[in-house]
């Protein structure tokens, strides 16, 4: 990854802000996804609404931006998807994290978006299943979710214009925003990439649903929830500790024998696909 530019200002004087772009009933409703994000100290939040009209319930806090559809999207979820990476350019920031509207809840303060960024363009966390193929003939282990996204203003600029360029192109799906994100980084940009750690954008399920997604049951650490199932239960759970805690080993005394060696070897490789309730724990 490349180190910071040399017109990249420090923490202490950069401007940073959060942005999201959201249509029809989700702008009714952000106070109850994006507003949180007043937790992040010294950030203004932007809503950009792309529509006709601004949302009745504007919650405090929130400035509220007003842009026409663009039809060469063909569909509105399409349309602020790709955009919003252009609409960075109109905060007056010099670093912007973008975040889904509808389904994204910040329940921890977060370090300054330069900071967490160290020096590279763009930043995101690796999606649950994060091993793709992309149409380039190239697979990744690192594709990252384009829900939540961290942007150096000034070093990212021509990378959201490609990506935003893709999406006028050509049509391939609802969600080609983190197709084309994900195209672009793993190729062309991913020395100006910062993987971050999954805790800036958690997407682990609080329950059993959706079939095959990784369940949790604890939200400690976790900075920015992504997860639609389970937004009511995160935000009772807001007040969650700054870090989790390793869980003890107890000391083997005395050294384990053969045959419980080999039940532990089974135990622990099972356990990396996550046990079942019933398994014993000891």
């Amino acid at each position: 990854m490349k180190g910071p530019s040399a017109s990249s200002p420090p923490s202490e004087t950069a401007r940073q802000a959060v942005l999201t772009a959201v249509y029809g009933r989700h702008a009714e409703q952000l106070d109850r996804t994006f507003a949180s994000f007043a937790r992040v100290k010294n950030c203004s939040l932007h809503a950009f609404v792309v529509g006709d009209t601004l949302p009745r319930n504007q919650a405090p806090g929130i400035r509220y931006h007003l842009r026409p559809p663009d039809p060469r999207f063909l569909h509105p979820l399409r349309d602020v998807d790709f955009r919003r990476w252009l609409f960075v350019d109109e905060v007056e920031a010099d670093f912007v994290l973008v975040v889904d509207g509808a389904d994204v809840l910040c329940l921890r303060p977060l370090e300054p978006l330069s900071d967490l960024l160290k020096g590279g363009a763009v930043g995101a966390v690796v999606e649950h299943n994060g091993g793709r193929y992309l149409e380039t003939g190239q697979y990744t282990s690192n594709f990252v979710n384009a829900g939540v996204t961290f942007w150096n203003v000034a070093a990212s600029r021509e990378l959201r214009q490609k990506i935003v360029a893709r999406g006028r192109r050509h049509f391939r799906n609802l969600i080609d925003d983190q197709l084309a994100l994900n195209e672009l980084l793993h190729t062309e940009w991913f020395d100006r990439l910062t993987l971050l750690p999954c805790q800036y954008n958690y997407r682990g399920s609080l329950g059993p649903r959706p079939f095959g997604w990784p369940r949790v049951h604890s939200l400690d650490g976790v900075r920015i929830y992504h997860n639609k199932h389970w937004l009511n239960e995160a935000r009772a759970r807001a007040e969650t500790p700054a870090h989790g805690r390793a869980v003890p080993l107890p000391t083997d005394a005395p050294p384990p024998g053969p045959w419980q060696q080999r039940w532990r070897r089974l135990k622990t490789r099972l356990s990396r696909k996550g046990l079942p309730p019933w398994w014993p724990r000891g």
